[in-house]
């Protein structure tokens, strides 16, 4: 949720998708604003954005106090129910852009029209400022320019739609380039391709583009860091316990507070507000996540395996037999069932504070809900793990990361008002996710006399970024065939204070990161210059 979002404004004739700008692609850290009501909201001084991520003071008041309910959530972001043309990503905030960034007088004055506001600034400013200033060796400086642009989307919506606008924007991008409007001296330039560097999500957005929309050939390579490719598991954690809360430090000892004090400090306030704001509990997040085909892309795909190459990533512990799944699609096994304690998606979550009978059937939440997942799946069909020829990845492992779901089971006797019965009244569930169960495995809503066990969601602990696993963001194949030199990279927490920047929504703010992005642009360029050498000298022959 990297991208800064509003209302779109509408103007007549309007069916487009999005067209957010950028080719520097991040995750949901783009603003995103409103596409309707552009007069009255004006009229009224209503602030149209939805989601700003740079804007502490917006995102408490809209997702971080207690009156930001799960149906308030929902109604802002995603309105009554998702439609494509109901945001945008806020490219144009001037009172953001003069904050966050400032163009040079002297030589670039287009950062603000090169998509740059549209991203999280917080998240992506530094790095993307240290690229622009970048000092390139000769002969690459020489041959080529690197004016950096960045593409923030809308990531409520699907990856296929998002992926055309991207390749729009390349094809805008580089006609524009040719009739020299962001060159500093005003002269015309000869573009021919762009190099997308990605994050997160975005990955798919630049495989979408390129695999399902044609744009490759306009693409001299790829750099995706900290892609799904296979989805995560913790889409799915999260839907069920929310966002999971900071539980320790590098080593998760003591020892952490005594090195680190006021780091660790910042990282337990700060990531405790993140899981309020971002959702505070499993009804939170499914609200906005099981109503957007972008979020539902996100979740395992019929490609995850798990850290160590299985298919079944969930395991349940029914009373008689152990429930492995999923035994074919996730998205037939797990994603569409309704009753089960180990369904991803508790229907009376997708539209909080409406009731079911006075809402059409054919367009209730579970029927709306249905459909946003065929659209997912259909997109996973497409893409599958198609990658540009010219593709390198990075990922993360070393942080506690969900690349499975593994339940377990405590046999439990109703008694009523008992001294010790703590749980009589239910969980809240915040960072956690425990039940009570029927014989029928079931879920309820509080301890009765059908509850017959307790079962109890784990924790992450396995390897990867937090978020994405080791085993989705290494899954594409890049290493096989004839060409020898890796194009994977591991990021691993080999200091103590890593950890702070290794996350997986500040992963460009790692050295680390930065490091392995400039070496794969550097051997990009270098064989594009060793290609036209070479064409050069068979035509001289």
């Amino acid at each position: 949720m990297g991208s800064r979002l509003k209302r779109k404004e509408k103007t007549v004739g309007d069916t487009d998708q999005n067209e957010a700008k950028s080719e520097n692609q991040q995750n949901s850290g783009s603003q995103i604003q409103h596409k309707n009501g552009s007069k009255s909201n004006k009229q009224n001084n209503e602030d149209p954005r939805i989601w700003d991520p740079d804007d502490a003071k917006f995102m408490v008041k809209k997702f971080g106090k207690r009156s930001a309910t799960a149906a308030k959530r929902k109604a802002l972001v995603i309105g009554p129910e998702f439609n494509s043309n109901y945001a945008e990503v806020d490219n144009n905030n001037a009172k953001h852009n003069n904050e966050k960034f400032k163009s040079d007088s002297n030589s670039d004055r287009t950062r603000a029209e090169r998509g740059w506001g549209g991203v999280m600034w917080d998240s992506n400013g530094e790095f993307i400022i240290k690229l622009q200033t970048h000092f390139w060796p000769k002969p690459h400086d020489y041959c080529f320019e690197f004016p950096v642009h960045a593409f923030g989307y809308n990531w409520t919506d699907s990856s296929e739609n998002t992926g055309l606008a991207l390749k729009q924007y390349i094809d805008r991008t580089i006609e524009e380039h040719k009739r020299g409007i962001y060159s500093p001296d005003g002269l015309q330039r000869e573009c021919k391709y762009v190099i997308l560097i990605t994050h997160s999500m975005g990955g798919l957005v630049a495989r979408s583009a390129c695999m399902l929309h044609g744009v490759e050939k306009k693409v001299l390579g790829i750099i995706h860091g900290v892609q799904p490719a296979t989805g995560a598991p913790a889409g799915y954690w999260r839907m069920k316990a929310g966002f999971e809360r900071p539980r320790g430090g590098p080593s998760r000892t003591w020892w952490d507070w005594l090195r680190s004090p006021l780091k660790m400090a910042r990282h337990h306030i700060l990531g405790r507000i993140a899981a309020v704001i971002l959702g505070t509990d499993g009804e939170e997040v499914t609200s906005l996540m099981g109503n957007m085909p972008g979020g539902l892309e996100l979740l395992p795909n019929k490609f995850y395996t798990d850290n160590k190459s299985n298919r079944e990533w969930l395991s349940y512990p029914a009373q008689y037999r152990q429930v492995k799944l999923p035994r074919g699609t996730p998205y037939k096994d797990i994603y569409l069932l309704k009753d089960e304690v180990y369904r991803a998606v508790n229907p009376e979550w997708l539209d909080p504070g409406k009731e079911e009978s006075k809402i059409p059937k054919q367009k209730g939440p579970w029927q709306l809900y249905t459909g946003y997942l065929q659209q997912a799946e259909g997109f996973h069909d497409r893409v599958q793990t198609q990658f540009h020829p010219e593709t390198y990845q990075f990922y993360v492992t070393g942080l506690d990361s969900p690349d499975k779901i593994v339940f377990t089971r405590k046999e439990h006797e109703h008694r009523p008002h008992h001294p010790h019965n703590q749980y009589e009244r239910g969980f809240t569930n915040r960072g956690t996710y425990r039940t009570y169960v029927d014989k029928y495995e079931h879920p309820l809503s509080e301890d009765t006399k059908a509850a017959t066990a307790l079962v109890i969601m784990g924790m992450p602990d396995e390897m990867g970024d937090g978020t994405v696993p080791v085993s989705s963001g290494n899954a594409l194949q890049l290493d096989t065939g004839p060409v020898q030199k890796s194009r994977t990279f591991e990021i691993v927490k080999d200091k103590s204070d890593d950890l702070f920047q290794m996350g997986h929504q500040n992963i460009f703010s790692c050295p680390k990161a930065h490091e392995i992005i400039f070496e794969c642009i550097w051997h990009l360029v270098e064989n594009r210059i060793d290609e036209e050498i070479g064409t050069r000298k068979e035509t001289n022959q």
